[in-house]
Parts: structure tokens; C-alpha cells; sequence
């Protein structure tokens, strides 16, 4: 099979480096004439050599007509460029601390979010144009984490490339932290992500948490678990590439993988990652508006447990509140204590009066204070919907898209382990995941994970009965594509990897080419040796091979983009090279740098 191929590259070539074999911009296709879309297939790779690039589809097909594409580099971490104001530089992905100075390790040298210990790397990418000025904003996984803008020029052969970069301040809202997953909204703006947010009653064992001592000025005292874990928003707000940027507190607290805005410009879906999280909806008040809403949370009722399982969907209403009214008790320091009495569990049991809860956090007897609710329901949120009565089994909840074409909403689950499984953790029995909780969710262990399909329909009420505000409302959480846990013979071009070449292997990111009927899969694994992205046709089943990154990485932030400057792309971002596996095989200290690109171009779909 074909692929473009991308070299890792060092020294001088590290920077503004853009390899394509394609050409140059394609013509505009009408979306409403887009019934056919195609990739050609990559090979898994086999050599050294093709363990070392980053390979893709070099020709997709479109009603009947083939174009070339290829990646396109826009920039790697470390990159120096010049400011958007042309004043000075900037090296991609520098964290900075709270009065915008550079943050240094010991060594004098700078803390850039990539492959090591400060963190994963850049994470999800948006393409913005404003007025023929084309931006990217891209968030890090640190913590601290950071934002930047850059300005774009497409090239010659109508890829993009970063020519200048400035951070964004989150000092307004104290900091970023560990900025995942994210979407471009449907009014523009980009909608980030804080994930694994600290947990307020076991701070001593949270590195992240006491990193931040770095940022701010004072230190360890200036430090609250409840300054992270939100969903940021970002304006770009002139021709220049100034920016707006707020944390939305009115959507929830919790290890935020990706919230996802519907076409109603109103219902957001919610991934909670890591282990016993929940899945929450947000309906806001009002449209393009997400300061104020009423959050909401599953609880699932399972009716299969083949192909991943099949579940119908009721939704718990948490309460309603404004971005404004959540922040005033995180500016005030409010404390876990303030909101729960915790209680020793009596041999897996609760007290009297107290209800027996199992999250992320594990086990735990709560009782809610009086008059908490509210705050309760966003600075705990996990906590707060199991105290309802949620689901808080998910396993490794990740990213959302959906299909406007049949209307459902896909979610992409990374292992199908521990509160997923029926009292068992990896297949052995045990208490540890379910024990207190509902244990709702009961499947066959699957290491390498699925994507889920979800009806969304109208006419909908919570379990209280009361109607809800959205006529995009999940039912169903049904398995749509699995994951295949498999052992290769000693001597296989594929010895030691844990899930099949074949198959989608711990999905992640997720994005859907619309008015297609084509899925497109990214995978965080580390199953498999090499990680892949896939187009899955919801209609045929048919999975393709599109792109493969190179030793230990990830590919994360797949978005589609019907329509940049001319061209339609497919983001992507190849997270911590030579991070999670064989460190050992990087043959210069550039290999470690991240990067940030896209596939195409591909015609405009208007």
C-alpha cells in the first residue's frame, strides 16, 4: 500500500520543517454532493526505519475523483518563533508562570511541555480563519499547562505552517492544567480541556499539583485543588490574534478529556477520564453562551454485555449554575470538608445516614452538608453525581463526535477494565472497583478498548421526570467497533504487541467527516508498539489504516475541517515521541519533540 512518508528530523531541519507529496489547492467540492469518501491504506509497520516516521494515506478518493495528500507539519515543540507582535520569540510549548516569565528547570534549561517528566506534550490543535488570517490554538498536557496561538501561511503545496507564536495567559483563572482534548465550537471559539484534576483528599500524592508551586509566586501556600480541572474557552478576538480566554466552572469539575458541543449550539457531552468516572451532559441556558446551565449525569441500565455491551441511558439532574456563581467558591478556597463528611467504611459498609459512593477516588462514605449542593455539584462533580445515584464505572472515557447524518454521537472507551467488568479487575476477581458503588456496567474485560454508539432523539425527561432542555439527548450507549486483545507467535513481524495490527487498539480522539460515513479513530496505546489512526465506515464496518506515528507516541486531536482558507484538513498531533515505549531507540535529543500538523489538502466541502 501507499503512504507518504515524514522523517524525524534534527538540528536545523527541526524548524518550519513541512513534508508533502501533494499538490497544490484542490477545488471546492459541495458538501451536499459528498457520498462517497475514500482512503487509500497504510501498511502497519514492520522495519526500524518505518517505526522512526510518521506514515499516511498519500490519495483519498471522492465521488470517483482521487487526490493526493500527505502531511504537513506545522510546527514541533521546542520550535523557536517569532512572537505574534514580532517583538521578540517564543519557543513552542515554554510554560510560563503566572506573571508570563519563563518557568526553568534547576539546570538552567527551559520547561517545555513535551516528552519527559513535565508532561505529554501538545495536545488538541484548532484551525481558525478570521477575515483571511489563518490561527492555530494548541493546548499542552502539563502541569502547568499552557495555550498558544499562531499565526499560519499555507505553503506552497497547501499545507500549513506556524511563522509566529504567543502564549496565552491563564492567570486570570489561575493557571491552566493538563489541557487534553478539545473541539472547535460550532461559533468558533476553541473549547479545551483540564484533565485528571487533584483530588482534594490526597493532595500529597499529586506531583502535578505541587508543580504549580513554579507558577506561582507564593508558592506552595497559594496551591487549591479547585483551580483546575475545568473547561477552558478561547476567543480570538482580532485580526491580530488577540484572545478572550475564560474557565467555564458552571459545566463541572472533574478529569475533563473532552466536552463536545452539539449542533443545538447548547447540549454539551462530557468525558470523565480515568478510572470509575462518570459521563455528564450540560444544557445551558443559552445558545454560543456556556456561563450558566444545568449539568447532568448517566445512569446506565445494561441490557447486553456482547460487542462491548448495549446500555439504555437516563440522565440525573445535578443543578443549575452560572460561571460566576461557581467561581466565587473557588476564589474563597472552599474546602472538601465544607461540602462532605466522610465517614470510615464498617467491612465495605456505610453508617447510618451516610451513602456509600465508588469513583475515581475509590470507596468512600459521604454524607452532603447542608445548603452544598451547588457547590457540591460543580467543585465535586464526580462525587456528587454518584452521590445521586450515577454510573461512576466508565473506564478510561475519552473522545466524542458525532454523525449529524443518522444522529448519534459516538465516545470512544480506551480499555474496557475494572468498574466495566463485574467485581473483577483484569479479569480476576475483585471487589476494589465495584464495592459501594452501583455496578451498573458488567462486560467481558477488553484491554483494547471500543468506540460506543449513542441515539440521540428529543422529547426526553430526567429521572425526576422533568423535561429536559435539549431535543439532543442520549438514550442508548451501544458497542459499535472493539477492540481485539491478541498474542502473536514468537518470530511474527508483530511479537509482543498485546492487540491486533488489525483493529482498533485503545481509542482515544475521535472525529467524524461529516456528511460521510466515515469515523475517523485515533489511538493512545500501549498495546501495540506503533499507534495508528483508522477511518471506520459506520455503514460497511470496513476499517482502513490512515496514519501511524513513530516510537512510544500517540495520536491525538484528529478534527476535520471542511473548510480552511481555501481547503478542508484533517488535524493531528503526534504526542511525546519515544515516551511511553522504547526511549531507547532515540538517536538525537530532537527526536523527542512533538508535532503538530495536518493531513491534506483535500477540496473544500462548502
Amino acid at each position: 500500500m501507499a503512504y507518504t512518508v515524514l522523517k524525524s528530523v534534527t538540528g536545523a531541519a527541526l524548524l518550519g520543517l513541512v513534508f508533502t507529496a501533494c499538490s497544490t489547492t484542490q477545488p471546492s467540492v459541495s458538501s451536499q454532493s459528498l457520498n462517497d469518501i475514500a482512503f487509500k491504506s497504510v501498511d502497519a509497520p514492520i522495519s526500524d526505519a518505518q517505526k522512526r516516521q510518521i506514515l499516511t494515506s498519500e490519495e483519498v478518493t471522492i465521488n470517483g475523483k482521487s487526490y493526493k495528500i500527505g502531511w504537513h507539519t506545522i510546527a514541533r515543540t521546542g520550535q523557536v518563533l517569532p512572537s505574534l507582535d514580532g517583538k521578540t520569540t517564543e519557543i513552542f510549548g515554554q510554560i510560563k508562570n503566572e506573571a508570563g516569565v519563563p518557568i526553568n528547570h534547576k539546570d538552567g534549561s527551559p520547561f517545555v511541555c513535551k516528552t519527559s517528566k513535565d508532561g505529554s506534550g501538545p495536545d488538541h490543535t484548532t484551525l481558525h480563519e478570521r477575515n483571511g488570517q489563518l490561527y492555530a490554538i494548541t493546548q499542552f498536557e502539563c502541569g502547568p499547562g499552557a495555550m498558544y496561538i499562531s499565526r499560519l501561511e499555507k505553503t506552497a503545496e497547501g499545507g500549513l505552517k506556524a511563522v509566529a507564536t504567543s502564549p496565552i495567559s491563564q492567570a486570570d483563572y489561575y493557571g491552566g492544567w493538563v489541557h487534553c482534548a478539545g473541539m472547535k465550537t460550532p461559533w468558533g471559539s476553541h473549547l479545551g480541556s483540564e484533565e485528571y484534576e487533584p483530588n482534594a483528599r490526597a493532595l500529597a500524592k499529586d506531583e502535578y499539583y505541587f508543580n504549580f508551586t513554579l507558577y506561582f509566586k507564593e508558592g506552595e501556600k497559594a496551591l487549591n485543588p479547585y483551580y483546575w480541572g475545568w473547561m477552558p474557552e478561547v476567543t480570538i478576538t482580532s485580526d491580530k490574534g488577540d484572545t478572550k480566554y475564560v474557565k467555564h466552572y458552571a459545566m463541572g469539575r472533574f478529569a475533563h478529556e473532552l466536552g463536545y458541543v452539539m449542533p443545538d449550539e447548547k447540549t454539551v457531552y462530557l468525558t470523565d477520564d480515568g478510572v470509575n468516572g462518570a459521563l455528564f451532559m450540560f444544557i445551558a441556558d443559552q445558545p454560543k453562551d456556556l456561563s450558566a446551565g444545568t449539568l447532568y449525569s448517566a445512569k446506565l441500565e445494561q441490557k447486553s454485555d456482547r460487542n462491548g455491551g448495549a446500555f439504555n441511558l437516563t440522565w440525573i439532574n445535578l443543578g443549575h449554575a452560572s460561571d460566576a456563581q461557581i467561581r466565587s467558591y473557588v476564589d474563597k478556597k472552599l474546602s472538601i470538608d465544607a461540602m462532605f463528611e466522610v465517614a470510615k467504611d464498617m467491612n465495605g459498609k456505610c453508617p447510618a445516614d451516610f451513602r456509600s459512593v465508588n469513583t475515581s477516588w475509590g470507596f468512600e462514605c459521604l454524607k452532603l452538608k447542608e445548603g452544598m449542593e451547588i457547590a457540591a455539584s460543580r467543585l465535586e462533580a464526580r462525587r456528587y453525581a454518584a452521590y445521586l445515584g450515577a454510573t461512576t464505572e466508565f473506564n478510561k472515557k475519552e473522545g466524542i463526535t458525532f454523525n449529524p447524518k443518522t444522529n448519534q454521537l459516538y465516545i470512544a472507551i480506551s480499555r474496557v477494565l475494572y468498574g466495566m467488568e463485574d467485581y473483577k479487575k483484569s479479569g480476576e476477581a475483585s471487589d476494589k472497583y465495584d464495592q459501594g458503588g452501583g455496578n451498573h456496567i458488567k462486560l467481558p474485560r477488553n484491554d483494547c478498548g471500543g468506540v460506543y454508539r449513542l441515539d440521540i432523539v428529543s422529547g426526553q425527561k430526567d429521572t425526576n421526570g422533568a423535561p429536559l432542555a435539549s431535543a439532543m439527548v442520549a438514550t442508548t450507549f451501544v458497542g459499535e467497533v472493539m477492540g481485539e486483545m491478541k498474542t502473536y507467535p514468537k518470530g511474527s513481524d508483530y511479537e509482543g504487541n498485546k492487540c491486533s495490527v488489525d483493529a482498533i487498539a485503545e481509542p482515544d480522539n475521535l472525529t467524524f467527516i461529516k456528511n460521510s460515513n466515515l469515523l475517523i479513530i485515533g489511538e493512545d496505546t500501549n498495546l501495540r508498539q506503533i499507534d495508528y489512526m483508522w477511518a471506520y465506515n459506520v455503514e460497511t464496518k470496513k476499517l482502513t489504516r490512515i496514519f501511524t506515528t513513530p516510537y512510544g507516541s500517540e495520536t491525538t486531536s484528529p478534527f476535520w475541517y471542511p473548510n480552511i482558507g481555501g481547503n478542508a484538513y484533517l488535524t493531528a498531533v503526534v504526542q511525546h515521541p519515544y515516551g511511553e515505549s522504547d526511549k531507547d531507540k532515540k538517536s538525537s535529543p530532537q527526536d523527542i519533540e512533538s508535532w503538530v500538523g495536518v493531513v491534506g489538502p483535500f477540496p473544500a466541502f462548502e
